[in-house]
C-alpha cells in the first residue's frame, strides 16, 4: 500500500486573498494622494484677531503628526503712514509672525490688490478679518476656493465691525463661524462651522483701561473670540472640510439670526447725544473707543448769543446704587454734575495725587462718570481741572446734541 503523496505550497497559495503587494493600488483617488503631500494655503489677515488663526495654521504645518499643509503663503494690506508727519508705520503682527517663520509675504494696496494673482499653485485661500474682498478671479485660482473665519454667528453682523457692534448693542452672547468665501458678497457663504455662544461680559462700576490694552474689555473678548475661531478653523483643515466633496455630506448649519450688518466705525459713532442716549449705551460705546466727544453749548456774557464747543471726553463707567444715591442729595437743581474725589477702597478716604472724577447727571435719575476731558483747543483736563474752571459758570452751560451758530 503506497502513502498518498504530499505537496507543500506556499502560504500565499493556500490562501484565498491575493498576496500582498508593496505597489500603490491603481484605484486610489487623487485627493486621497493630494492630501498626503497637504494643501497650499494663501493666508489673508491684517490684525490680531487673525493671527491667532495664522499660528494654528503654522502649528499644523510643523507638526509631525499632521502633514494636512505643504506650505503657507501671506498676503497682507501695505501699510499706510501714519504719525506725525506720516513718517511712521502702525505696527502689522501678522508681518512681524510670518517674518519670523520665513513665510513668504506679500504687501499689497488695494489697487494692487484687484489685479494681482498668486505668483505659484495655490489649493485654499483663508481670509481673517483682512478687510480687502476676495474676488473670484483670485479664488478660481484656489483649488478648493476659500475659507473666512468671522466673529459672529452671521449673518448677524455680517461686515467689517462685528465684535464692536455688539457690544454697542449690548448684547449678551456672540460666538464665531467659519464660513466659506463667496464669490460675488461679502459674508455670504456657507456656513460649515460653529461654536457655542460666547458671553459678553462687562463691569459698568469700574473705568476701562484704553482700548488697546490686553485687559481691556474689547480685547479680552477679540482674544477669546481669536482662539475659539483658531480652533475651529484647526478641526477645518484636519477633518478636510474645504473640499466640495466633503462639504456636500456635512449638515447645514444655521444660526437662527436675522442678517444686519455690521459696518466699519466711524469717528461720528464715538459722538455721545445725552439726549437720546441712555448711560449704559455712552458706556458701552466707550468700551470701542479710546474717546467719545459731544458738543456743549455755552451762553456768552450776553446770555442771548450761544456757541458750541466739541469736547472729547472718557474713559466712562456707571455708578453704583449706593453711588447713585449720594450724588442725589449731593447735587443742587441747577447742577449738572459732582466732582468725586478718588478715594480708596480700603480706607475710604481721599487719595492725594490722584484726580478724580466728574458724575454728569444726563437724567433726573441718571449719572454717568468720566476721568478726564479735553476742550477743542486746549490741553487735556482732568476731573479735578473740569471742577476747577466750571464751578462758577455751571448755569452757564447745557448739554445740545445739535451744533449751533455763533
Amino acid at each position: 500500500m503506497s502513502l498518498p503523496r504530499l505537496v507543500f505550497r506556499p502560504a500565499y497559495l493556500r490562501s484565498s486573498s491575493p498576496p500582498l503587494s508593496c505597489r500603490p493600488t491603481l484605484s486610489r483617488s487623487f485627493h486621497a494622494s493630494r492630501y498626503d503631500l497637504g494643501i497650499k494655503i494663501l493666508f489673508c489677515g491684517s490684525d490680531d484677531f487673525s493671527l491667532r488663526s495664522l499660528k494654528a495654521l503654522q502649528a499644523i504645518q510643523e507638526s509631525t503628526q499632521n502633514s494636512s499643509i505643504e506650505s503657507i503663503d501671506v498676503v497682507i494690506k501695505h501699510e499706510k503712514p501714519s504719525g506725525r508727519g506720516l513718517k511712521g508705520h502702525r505696527a502689522n503682527p501678522i508681518r512681524d509672525f510670518a517674518e519670523s517663520k520665513s513665510l513668504n509675504i506679500f504687501s499689497l494696496d488695494e489697487e494692487q490688490f484687484n489685479d494681482w494673482k498668486p505668483p505659484r499653485t495655490v489649493d485654499l485661500i483663508i481670509a481673517v478679518s483682512f478687510g480687502l474682498f476676495i474676488p473670484s478671479r483670485i479664488l478660481e485660482y484656489a483649488r478648493f476656493g476659500g475659507l473666512n473665519v468671522h466673529p459672529s454667528f452671521l449673518p448677524k453682523y455680517w461686515g467689517a465691525s462685528p465684535i464692536q457692534h455688539a457690544i454697542i448693542n449690548d448684547d449678551k452672547t456672540t460666538g464665531v463661524v467659519v464660513q466659506t468665501l463667496h464669490p460675488e458678497k461679502f459674508d455670504a457663504g456657507r456656513i460649515i462651522a460653529k461654536s457655542d455662544p460666547v458671553d459678553i461680559e462687562v463691569d459698568t462700576t469700574i473705568f476701562p483701561p484704553p482700548i488697546t490694552h490686553p485687559e481691556s474689555p474689547y480685547r479680552k473678548l477679540e482674544s477669546k473670540l481669536g482662539d475659539i475661531g483658531a480652533s475651529l478653523l484647526t478641526d477645518v483643515i484636519k477633518n478636510q472640510h474645504y473640499d466640495h466633496v466633503v462639504q456636500q455630506r456635512l449638515p447645514e448649519i444655521e444660526t437662527g439670526e436675522t442678517r444686519k450688518r455690521a459696518p466699519l466705525l466711524t469717528t461720528e459713532d464715538s459722538r455721545i447725544i445725552f439726549e437720546e442716549m441712555t448711560g449704559r449705551e455712552v458706556f458701552l460705546r466707550s468700551l470701542v473707543f479710546d474717546h467719545l466727544f459731544c458738543y456743549r453749548r455755552k451762553l456768552k456774557a450776553s446770555k442771548k448769543a450761544q456757541h458750541f464747543v466739541r469736547m472729547t471726553m472718557g474713559p466712562f463707567r456707571l455708578p453704583t446704587p449706593e453711588e447713585h444715591k449720594s450724588y442725589l442729595k449731593g447735587a443742587k437743581e441747577s447742577t449738572q454734575w459732582i466732582f468725586v474725589p478718588h478715594t480708596s477702597p480700603v480706607t475710604g478716604k481721599r487719595v492725594k495725587g490722584k484726580p478724580g472724577s466728574v458724575a454728569l447727571q444726563i437724567r433726573p435719575d441718571e449719572w454717568v462718570c468720566f476721568e478726564s476731558c479735553t476742550v477743542a483747543g486746549k490741553s487735556k483736563q482732568n476731573a479735578k481741572a473740569w471742577d476747577q474752571v466750571d464751578r462758577k459758570t455751571v448755569k452757564l452751560f447745557s448739554w445740545d446734541s445739535e451744533k449751533g451758530s455763533k
